[in-house]
């Protein structure tokens, strides 16, 4: 199994054994299944946020902060219940959730909402396993403002009221080029435009809505996407 962040994401592995190599300016990186663990990406999909910390149980889980926008996977975690938590620079924590960790299961784990109301989130991912000639792409809105949005192509609408903290089931689009269009499902304006993504053959895709649609004094927040692949 391979598993490739793209968009400038930092790739840190716990406990596996790691071999690189360069193909086609990708960076792959293989390692040795374990049987008794699951895998987990962090996300801080939180506006004005600053640098955290993510935390299963005692443990401190990223070596380096992770600022808004950026995502750092995949790390084994153990099974059982764990209880995650978000922490600033000083140390405080500013969130909580548990969870069950189940073997083999893939999820996220995303910092969201305004910085004063920030929560943890977690999504587990499907199971899906596209061919060489198709992409399955989600989409998540982690856009705390935002009212419902509707994602399109230049063929039609692929998502319609995707509302804050909802994960769209994946979708095959065939590989190539794609604009994918986010605006307001109510109205039809456009917030965002994500140009000329290129989706690659038997690869999984998450693309997440994140920031302001109004952002308050003082914040460059605005919205805007990001995506990272899965394999």
């Amino acid at each position: 199994m391979k598993r490739i962040i793209l968009k400038s994401m930092t790739l840190f592995f716990l406990g596996l054994t790691l071999v690189s190599c360069d193909n086609n300016d990708d960076v792959y990186y293989y390692y040795i299944e374990n049987p008794d663990v699951a895998h987990g990406i962090l996300v801080n999909a939180s506006p004005n946020s600053g640098d955290l910390y993510f935390h299963a149980d005692e443990n401190q889980i990223n070596s380096g902060a992770i600022n808004y926008g950026t995502a750092v996977g995949y790390f084994n975690f153990s099974l059982g219940e764990r209880l995650f938590s978000l922490l600033n620079t000083s140390g405080d924590t500013l969130a909580s959730t548990e969870f069950v960790v189940e073997d083999h299961q893939v999820f996220g784990l995303f910092a969201v909402n305004t910085f004063n109301q920030i929560e943890l989130f977690v999504d587990v991912e499907e199971n899906v396993n596209p061919n060489s000639s198709h992409a399955a792409v989600r989409f998540i809105n982690l856009s705390p403002d935002s009212q419902p949005i509707t994602v399109s192509v230049s063929s039609g609408n692929v998502v319609t009221e995707l509302g804050f903290k909802e994960v769209s089931g994946f979708i095959e689009f065939e590989d190539g080029e794609y604009d994918f269009t986010f605006s307001d499902t109510a109205t039809g304006i456009t917030l965002f435009s994500d140009t000329s993504m290129n989706l690659y053959g038997n690869r999984i895709y998450t693309v997440y809505a994140k920031g302001f649609v109004s952002p308050p004094s003082g914040s460059n927040d605005t919205f805007s996407t990001e995506y990272y692949w899965h394999y």
